[in-house]
């Protein structure tokens, strides 16, 4: 067991972390495509992590979005956001994946590792 935070299952599978910068005019285009946004991401909620706008610190205007998503590979996980109508909209300029692990957290309840240890191989 963890010292300070319960330990949790690990996620089942890869997951991808999904950044996505917006492009010239994405105000007017988020605007447009919000509802078909939304929905989209309601349609496949169980296969997002978390998601969400992306802002620069203390700022207010969006920047872009944010997907953790679980998929078998990062071409799955770029197809499910290239289906999302803000992607299909070019309202992006520039999108990124990258695998990651979902190791703690609030939204996990604690973390996947019991010791230092046990996961010190994997970190180096």
């Amino acid at each position: 067991m963890a010292k300070n935070a319960p330990t949790v299952p690990r996620i089942d599978g890869p997951v991808f972390l999904v950044l996505a910068y917006d492009g010239p005019g994405s105000a007017a285009v988020r605007d447009e495509e919000l509802e078909a946004h939304l929905d989209y991401v309601e349609h496949n909620h169980e296969r997002y992590l978390v998601c969400g706008p992306l802002r620069n610190p203390g700022e207010e205007p969006l920047i872009g979005s944010f997907f953790l998503v679980q998929a078998d590979t990062a071409e799955d996980a770029e197809a499910l956001v290239a289906g999302d109508p803000y992607v299909r909209s070019g309202m992006y300029a520039d999108i990124r994946v990258h695998e990651a692990t979902a190791a703690g957290g609030r939204f996990m309840g604690g973390v996947i590792w019991e010791s230092a240890e046990a996961i010190r191989a994997a970190a180096s």
